[in-house]
Parts: C-alpha cells; sequence; structure tokens
C-alpha cells in the first residue's frame, strides 16, 4: 500500500507526459492519444539537451574526483596511524556536520572576485569538496574492514603502499566504490541551489535548475510539456541507480556490517 502512495505521484507524472502538448488533464488519467510530442516540445522549448549535457560534465567530474580523493583519504585513516588522525578524520566531517546551505552565499563572493561564476567549475569545486566529506567517512569503514592479513602478506612480498591500495584493495572495494559514485552521482545531478547562485548564464544551465525556470516561465498553463521536462530531467538518474541497484545495495549492507 505505501509502495503504490509512494509511486502514484510518478506514475501520474509519466503519463501526464504522454498526453499531446496544451491537453488540460486530471489527475493521472491514461492518454486517449499516446504521443512523445510533449517530449519534443520539452527537448526544444526547455533546452532539456544542453541542461542534460552540462549536467553530465558536472556529475561525471564530481564523482571522478571525488571518488579518488574518497579512496586516497579513507585508505589513510582506515588503514595507517599517524598523529593528529582522529582530529584530522573529525575535521573532514565537518563538511558532513555543516549545512552547505550556509556556505553558498560566501562561496558566491569569492567566486565571483576571482571570476569563476558561470564556470562549470563553480559547480565542480564546491560539490567535490562536499563529497570528498562524506565520501572519506564511506570509504574508511570499508578499509578498516579489509583483512589485515592480505595487507601484511602483500607488505611481506615487497609492496609499497600505493600498490597495496591499487593492486590489492581497490580490486576488491567494488561494490563499496559503486555504491558511493551512485549516491554522489545523484547528489551532484539533483544539486539546484548552487546551479541557481552560480550560474546566470542559461547556456550552461544545469538539468533541474533549467526545468525550475521553464516551469515557472510555463506558469503550468502547458502541463504536459512540463512534465515531459520533468521525465527527461529524472530519466539519468532512475537510469544510474537501475543500473547499479544490486552493487548499491551491496555496497550499503557492506558499509552498514562495517561500520
Amino acid at each position: 500500500f505505501f509502495c503504490l502512495v509512494a509511486l502514484w505521484p510518478l506514475v501520474a507524472i509519466v503519463l501526464l507526459a504522454f498526453n499531446a502538448p496544451g491537453t488540460l488533464v486530471s489527475g493521472a488519467a491514461i492518454p486517449s492519444v499516446w504521443t512523445f510530442d510533449s517530449f519534443v516540445k520539452a527537448w526544444t522549448d526547455a533546452a532539456v539537451g544542453p541542461a542534460l549535457f552540462n549536467s553530465f560534465v558536472v556529475a561525471f567530474s564530481v564523482v571522478t574526483a571525488a571518488i579518488v580523493l574518497s579512496i586516497l583519504t579513507g585508505y589513510a585513516f582506515g588503514t595507517m596511524r599517524f598523529r593528529g588522525q582522529t582530529a584530522l578524520f573529525y575535521y573532514f566531517l565537518i563538511g558532513i556536520i555543516v549545512p552547505y546551505e550556509a556556505t553558498v552565499i560566501p562561496l558566491y563572493y569569492d567566486f565571483r572576485v576571482i571570476h569563476l561564476t558561470d564556470t562549470y567549475l563553480a559547480m565542480i569545486l564546491p560539490q567535490i569538496a562536499f563529497s570528498v566529506s562524506f565520501g572519506t567517512f564511506w570509504m574508511r569503514a570499508f578499509f578498516k574492514g579489509f583483512p589485515r592479513e592480505l595487507i601484511e602478506a602483500a607488505r611481506t612480498d615487497g609492496a609499497n603502499a600505493w600498490q597495496i591500495l591499487w593492486q590489492i584493495i581497490v580490486p576488491n572495494a567494488g561494490p563499496s566504490i559503486l555504491a558511493l559514485a551512485a549516491i554522489l552521482f545523484i547528489w551532484t545531478w539533483n544539486e539546484l541551489l548552487l546551479a541557481i547562485v552560480m550560474i546566470q548564464n542559461p547556456a550552461l544551465q544545469m538539468a533541474p535548475a533549467a526545468l525550475a525556470y521553464f516551469a515557472g516561465a510555463q506558469r503550468t498553463q502547458d502541463l504536459p510539456v512540463v512534465a515531459a521536462a520533468a521525465v527527461l530531467t529524472a530519466l539519468p538518474v532512475v537510469a544510474m541507480y537501475t543500473i547499479l541497484q544490486r552493487r548499491y545495495i551491496e555496497g550499503v549492507v557492506a558499509g552498514a556490517i562495517v561500520g
């Protein structure tokens, strides 16, 4: 029952999107004539194509950089012992504790001074910083649970710390890394506030922000087109989760057990 309650709005949006542009629809009615005209109109009028490309560029850059940095920091905190380790780890966790909404306005003024607003970097750099905090916490849990016997055996065979990480540990960290990648991709893709504040150039607008502007400009006069734009914007996230669903669940369960 609760599953149906959760899915009902999604089904209503999808059904609405398959109506012809300008059709007046009430509720989750099944279209009398199924058509992709609303999707075509949304692709052109809402500039969904360029917005999706911009979001892919930002999401790919953020996820790639954050994963690499999180592996390195998680490896250090999970397998090594050094002075100030606990204090430094808690310093990393500030990125999780402090609400990022409190940092957006200061970031905007800083980026405006160094002329980074209206660029991809204005979206990429802050989200890498926010993502590494969570990624460090996530990967540290995996590295702490990794069998020490394998690490010691590799050291006995002459492997250094770099070789142990990339040749021994990372090949066995697939579920955790892919689960982290899925989480960071969803977070980055759905980012709205940062996109609205940092990006004013329509050519560089991210998909959620472009959808928000388009829906506001339409003022609910053409609901099928707005619904089609919403479906196109959400489709990459749904596809990403569907592809990595099994790995995502494995990684979450493994992290919960280790934690």
